[in-house]
């Protein structure tokens, strides 16, 4: 597997707009808009700190992953996402080395991505996520998919006893 670089850390937040504006006032952060992820059942923002990433992500629904992680723990950094060269070559490289992984999904445009057992991982949550190659060449199938009516998912299912740190 290759590791491209870190794509950023994940901070788990009650308040997206408090904790945004905390790293704008106390860091010079640059937020970027908000947005939702169904699949991963958050809402999110990305703010820059250099070269850097920081994702806020607050709980988008009553269900979501996240939502355990801030009752047991509070606030605090929830995964470290890796981009990967290839997602599938990874999680197969990983799988034949016994490590529970999550299925891939696509968690926003152009992005799919895995979660890695947090018990193969010393009690970090590692997101490996590929990034849609830029390509000239217009893809029928994904504009398609951009103008069809959203498909209803719950998110993905990263319980405590699959992908976190409690037994």
């Amino acid at each position: 597997m290759r590791i491209i670089r870190i794509r950023h850390v994940t901070l788990a937040v009650r308040d997206i707009e408090r904790a945004r504006s905390t790293f704008v006032a106390l860091f010079g952060a640059e937020g970027g808009e908000d947005s939702a992820s169904e699949t991963l059942g958050v809402r999110r923002v990305d703010v820059s700190l250099g070269a850097s990433t920081l994702q806020l992500a607050a709980p988008l629904t009553a269900d979501s992953p996240l939502r355990p992680f801030l009752d047991r723990r509070g606030e605090a950094v929830y995964s470290v996402a890796l981009e990967v060269d290839d997602l599938d070559a990874a999680l197969a490289e990983l799988r034949a080395q016994g490590v529970r992984v999550s299925d891939p999904a696509e968690v926003e445009p152009g992005a799919r991505s895995a979660f890695v057992a947090m018990a193969a991982t010393h009690g970090l949550s590692v997101q490996l996520v590929q990034a849609e190659q830029e390509d000239d060449a217009p893809d029928p199938e994904r504009e398609a998919a951009e103008h069809a009516e959203p498909e209803t998912r719950r998110p993905l299912d990263l319980t405590p006893d699959e992908w976190s740190d409690v037994d």
